[in-house]
């Protein structure tokens, strides 16, 4: 589906809601291992409403997603745009789950249209909303690209890698992934995440093209080639589950 056609289809839907969602439980936290959890009221909605469409392992992922990447860009130094890039990565993964699914789109797209319609509505700027599509749709590209569209962008894939992959050596200490861990348990994110990413697959087996489910989706659904590259990626992180 383009991207105009969507925001119209599904900014509308949205905007029959209220302005912006109830806040978010009072368990998440303010605060977790010295990164501030924006707490605007567009920020707050976004984290509802990731509550509420994701499974809890995958919300709590969403959340680490934040974090990991938040702490690795204030270790370099780098500012961004705090409230567009929590809900970049409260939102990154919706393309993964089946109401927000195009027929042929991938994830990454699909999650992007649906995070973009969403700060649509729920008042963003233009400007915004086009940082956070960006984030989303560039979460697992290419880093040239991801590192040229801006810290945000950024943020969301260094979060994410993080979380799926484990950090990279002297990124983070041992002390903030344990913070970051007990605020958001991962809930045998390992062994989930797998499992929702091969059951897309089998739903979608021919939206992944040159991206990163790509081979994942040919050994599953198309049975082309043996289980690889994300598979044991996951697996192989070095997180205790």
């Amino acid at each position: 589906m383009q991207r105009r056609k969507f925001l119209q289809h599904t900014g509308a839907l949205l905007l029959v809601a209220p302005r912006l969602a109830p806040a978010a439980p009072a368990e998440i936290p303010r605060e977790v291992a010295g990164i501030s959890v924006p707490q605007t009221a567009r920020a707050r909605a976004a984290c509802a409403y990731a509550r509420a469409s994701c499974p809890p392992f995958l919300f709590n992922h969403c959340m680490r997603t934040y974090l990991f990447g938040a702490l690795t860009l204030t270790r370099q130094a780098r500012r961004f745009a705090a409230e567009d890039a929590f809900i970049a990565s409260a939102l990154h993964d919706l393309g993964l789950l089946p109401p927000f699914e195009s027929p042929q789109g991938s994830f990454e797209t699909d999650g992007a249209n649906a995070a973009e319609a969403w700060a649509l509505a729920h008042g963003a700027s233009t400007s915004a909303a086009d940082r956070i599509w960006h984030a989303v749709q560039l979460h697992d590209g290419a880093w040239a690209l991801t590192r040229r569209q801006g810290a945000e962008a950024r943020l969301v894939a260094l979060g994410a890698g993080t979380d799926v992959d484990g950090p990279q050596p002297g990124e983070l200490t041992d002390a903030q992934i344990a913070d970051v861990l007990q605020a958001f348990p991962r809930l045998e994110f390992k062994r989930q995440f797998t499992t929702l990413l091969i059951a897309h697959c089998q739903r979608k087996p021919d939206s992944q093209h040159a991206t990163w489910l790509e081979g994942l989706c040919s050994a599953h659904a198309h049975a082309t080639r043996p289980p690889q590259a994300v598979e044991q990626a996951i697996m192989a992180a070095p997180f205790s589950e």
